[in-house]
C-alpha cells in the first residue's frame, strides 16, 4: 500500500467524542489492554483502528524532548562549533505525526508487532486462531512498546474461541493491547465484553462525508452524490466504496429498476408489472437488492403521506419525493409495503424468484 493511500484512509473523519476520548488516553498512556470497537461495516471501525496503533507507535510524542541526531542537516554543516539543542515536541502537537519512521511503518502495514486475525474466507473465528494467538502474546514486541492484535469481525467467533481468548484477556501479558472489531457487540460474551470498553461508531453526517469526498477530487455529480450519501447512511468507508464507477454503476441501474416499479405503481399501470418485475433478473441477491430499494422508496412516502418531517432515504428530491406521495393513498402505500415484506421474506426463505416475484405482482394489484 503507498504511503499517500495510507495517510489517507488513516484519517478519522466523524465520531469526535471517541476520538477526542482515545487522544486523552493515549497521550496520558492509560489505555486499556483490550476495547471493543463496534459499528456497521463501513463506519470507520479499521480505520480508528489503524489511527490507535499509528498513534502508540509515534516516535513524536507530545511534550517528549527530542536529543538532536547526529546526521549533518540536523547538526548544520556550517555550523560545527555550535553544539545542537533538544527539541521539545509541543504539547498541543498532532498525535500521530503520521511522518516519523515508526509512523510510516505502521502506515505502510509493515510493523511487526502489529497483528490482524480474521475469518480468512471462513463463516467464523475458530478455536484454533485464538490459541495461536495465546501462544503468540507470550513473545514480547520487537519494535514497539506494545504489541497490538486487531480481531477483525470478533462478533463471528465460536464461543469456544470466545472462551479461550477470555483466558488471555482477563490475565494479559503487560504489553499487550487487543482491538476486537464487530458488528454488534451483542454477539460477543458478557464476559468478554465485562473485560474491554465498548467503543460505537457513529453515523458520519453527510456533510462530512460530501467534504471528504470532495477533497479526494471526487467527480461525481449533485444525483450521483446524494445517491451514494443516502445508500451509505452514514458509513464513510460505505461512501467511499459506492463512489467508484462500478459501483455508480449498479447504483444507478437498481434506482432504474424501483423508479420504473414506483412509476408503474403510482399510474396504477399494473399490467406493466411482470414486465418490471422480469427486468429485476433471475438472481436471488440481485432482486433481493432492487426490493431493499422499493421499500426504501415506499417508507418515504408512507411517512411522508402522514406528513411526518424525515431523513430520506430513497428519494433525493424533497419536492419530487412529496409528489410522489401524492400520487398514492395511505392504503395502497400500506398495501404495497405488506407485499413487499412478503416477498423478502419468501427469498429470505429461499422461495422460488420468479414465483415469488409473480405473487408480487399479484399482491400488488388491487
Amino acid at each position: 500500500m503507498a504511503v499517500s493511500e495510507s495517510v489517507m484512509t488513516t484519517a478519522v473523519i466523524g465520531n469526535r467524542d471517541l476520538m477526542e476520548r482515545l487522544d486523552r488516553d493515549i497521550r496520558a498512556g492509560q489505555l486499556s489492554h483490550a476495547y471493543i470497537l463496534d459499528g456497521r461495516v463501513g463506519s470507520g471501525r479499521h480505520t480508528i483502528a489503524r489511527h490507535i496503533c499509528t498513534a502508540i507507535a509515534c516516535q513524536n510524542r507530545p511534550g517528549q524532548i527530542l536529543s538532536p541526531g547526529g546526521d549533518s542537516d540536523q547538526m548544520g554543516f556550517f555550523d560545527l562549533d555550535t553544539p545542537p539543542v533538544p527539541r521539545e515536541i509541543p504539547a498541543d502537537a498532532p498525535l500521530p505525526c503520521r511522518d516519523c519512521p515508526a509512523c510510516r511503518k505502521v502506515l505502510e502495514e509493515k510493523c511487526p508487532d502489529i497483528h490482524v486475525i480474521g475469518r480468512e474466507g471462513k463463516a467464523s473465528i475458530g478455536v484454533d486462531a485464538v490459541r495461536f494467538l495465546r501462544r503468540d502474546v507470550l513473545i514480547p514486541p520487537n519494535d514497539l512498546d506494545t504489541k497490538i492484535y486487531i480481531i477483525e469481525d470478533a462478533h463471528t467467533m465460536t464461543v469456544q474461541a470466545q472462551n479461550a481468548l477470555l483466558l488471555t484477556l482477563e490475565e494479559p501479558p503487560p504489553y499487550v493491547l487487543f482491538l476486537l472489531l464487530c458488528d454488534g457487540a451483542e454477539g460477543l460474551l458478557e464476559t468478554i465484553r465485562s473485560r474491554a470498553p465498548v467503543l460505537r461508531t457513529r453515523p458520519v453526517p453527510d456533510e462530512d462525508i460530501r467534504r471528504f469526498l470532495r477533497s479526494r477530487k471526487c467527480t461525481l455529480s449533485e444525483d450521483e452524490l446524494s445517491s451514494v450519501l443516502l445508500r451509505a447512511d452514514g458509513c464513510i468507508g460505505q461512501a467511499l466504496t459506492l463512489s467508484d464507477a462500478r459501483s455508480l454503476k449498479s447504483i444507478s441501474k437498481l434506482r432504474a429498476h424501483c423508479d420504473a416499479f414506483m412509476d408503474a405503481c403510482a399510474t396504477r399501470r399494473y399490467d406493466r408489472l411482470p414486465a418490471i418485475l422480469n427486468d429485476f433478473g433471475s438472481k436471488r441477491d440481485g432482486v433481493s437488492e432492487v426490493l431493499a430499494y422499493v421499500s426504501l422508496a415506499v417508507r418515504d412516502l408512507i411517512l411522508l403521506r402522514h406528513g411526518e418531517a424525515i431523513k430520506l432515504k430513497y428519494y433525493t428530491d424533497p419536492d419530487a419525493a412529496d409528489g410522489m406521495a401524492g400520487r398514492f393513498t395511505t392504503r395502497s402505500l400500506l398495501r404495497l409495503h405488506r407485499a413487499l415484506e412478503k416477498a423478502t421474506d419468501s427469498l429470505d426463505g429461499n422461495g422460488n424468484v420468479r414465483l415469488t416475484m409473480m405473487q408480487l405482482a399479484v399482491d400488488i394489484t388491487p
